[in-house]
């Protein structure tokens, strides 16, 4: 608790400075105009959000990490992970942030996503106590945080295959794992069922017909229940069936559930949510959510190649009846976006208008959209970005905008001084592109950029 304390403090020192800036510019007798610019600058909480009502359908999500974000330069003074994140939530908060994803908890390589000692909570993000402190904090301002759960694979802790807390036999890995056919192998021989998804070569791959998985995994949910935790990612959903998740998903209440199918397949993405609705033993249970990357990959098409067309299309699961709800829109992500993975193709954009651009079209339209916090907070050195971002989020809590909003595309013309235009639950209209369009007297202006313009009734 002295940490969460500090950490308050240390949130509250740049208000405390500017208020003694304040109060010295008033006794020494400055001009007006500087003292209003200034005060204008004060950073202040506003909060909790007036616009939090425990509805996912209505909510913001930011990925709150990036690619070795536990050791990159930028987290300074020698904070933690988790302090970090600490020291941004007010702001966060202020933004009108819902829900926070956070990276795998548990002791393991690297990231975590090479999950080792899955109860064990010091990782290098940091400490259980300091993950404990942040999701009290996150709690306090009634925002909700997302556990990513590597459920697919786990690497043993001192041979290929022994697992340690918890403890597992030879049946909780796929008898084809490469624990067994690769002769570099060492450590006891998997023995459980075939695998039944995809495989990942760099851990062993889990028997998820095992009871003795299954009841692992239900345990580990509880573990981080306990902690602070209230919704899932999972992680590589390829790699098993889904009807697990559907088992996973019934075992522990739960505010929200959403599972990386990477799959540019929009009737694929729908395939693999249907499915999840099924638990092991066919017991009907609800529907998680998807990251939606059919739309990211016609995002792309459409804003950076000046194919607007491909957005008349049905390219976006929240496009489909009921699907709403389950699609989680985004740009990039940890291992789209190439911060600190050099192997890695940029799949979005680096030009800070197309990101823009691309913020414009997310937060104006249905489906849940996700922030990433590394464009918010550092691709735009202006902060710029960061801003628009704010302003975009305001306009759609304050216009009521949601999952299951209605589209309707009212024109698309390709080329450089294309665009697209649509209406937005007959609410806003929403132009993305550089063409000119002149909207009718019913509307007006709300936001104008130079790629974008959003008018309201």
């Amino acid at each position: 608790m002295n940490k969460l304390l500090n950490s308050n403090f240390i949130n509250l020192l740049p208000i405390m400075k500017k208020i003694l800036v304040l109060i010295f510019i008033f006794l020494t007798g400055c001009g007006g105009k500087e003292n209003i610019e200034l005060e204008d600058s004060v950073f202040v909480d506003k909060g909790i959000s007036v616009y939090q009502d425990n509805n996912p359908n209505n909510d913001v999500m930011m990925q709150a990490f990036w690619w070795d974000s536990f050791s990159d330069s930028k987290i300074s003074n020698n904070a933690s992970y988790y302090e970090f994140v600490s020291s941004q939530l007010i702001t966060l908060s202020n933004a009108h942030i819902d829900l926070l994803w956070l990276p795998p908890s548990s002791e393991g390589e690297g990231m975590g996503y090479h999950p080792r000692k899955l109860f064990d909570f010091n990782s290098l993000h940091g400490s259980k106590l300091e993950l404990e402190e942040l999701l009290e904090l996150i709690k306090s301002r009634k925002m909700h945080a997302m556990a990513d759960l590597v459920f697919n694979h786990r690497v043993g802790t001192s041979t290929w295959t022994d697992f340690t807390e918890p403890a597992w036999s030879c049946e909780s890995i796929c008898i084809n794992d490469e624990g067994f056919t690769n002769p570099d192998a060492f450590g006891t021989e998997p023995c459980g069922a075939t695998d039944e998804g995809e495989g990942w070569g760099g851990a062993r791959d889990l028997n998820h017909k095992s009871v003795e998985v299954q009841e692992g995994l239900k345990d580990y949910l509880l573990r981080l229940k306990d902690l602070g935790f209230d919704s899932w990612r999972y992680d590589f959903a390829k790699g098993f069936p889904a009807k697990y998740i559907g088992e996973y998903n019934q075992s522990t209440p739960y505010y929200y559930s959403v599972g990386e199918y990477w799959d540019g397949n929009v009737n694929a993405l729908k395939s693999w949510i249907d499915e999840t609705t099924a638990t092991t033993s066919n017991q009907t249970t609800k529907k998680s959510a998807a990251f939606d990357f059919a739309l990211k990959y016609k995002l792309k098409e459409a804003l950076i190649d000046k194919n607007f067309q491909v957005l008349n299309e049905n390219h976006a699961l929240a496009n489909f009846d009921g699907y709403g709800s389950e699609s989680i829109t985004f740009l990039d992500n940890h291992d789209t976006g190439c911060i600190n993975r050099p192997e890695c193709d940029n799949l979005y954009s680096k030009n800070i208008s197309e990101i823009n651009n691309g913020y414009a079209y997310l937060l104006t339209h249905p489906g849940i959209p996700m922030i990433w916090i590394y464009h918010y907070l550092f691709s735009d050195s202006t902060g710029a970005l960061k801003k628009n971002i704010e302003e975009l989020i305001e306009i759609r809590k304050n216009k009521g905008i949601h999952a299951n909003s209605s589209v309707e595309v009212i024109e698309t013309v390709n080329g450089s001084d294309g665009y697209y235009v649509a209406k937005i639950d007959d609410n806003l209209l929403v132009k993305i592109g550089n063409g000119n369009y002149q909207a009718d007297e019913q509307w007006s202006v709300l936001k104008s950029e130079s790629g974008y313009t959003i008018w309201s009734k």
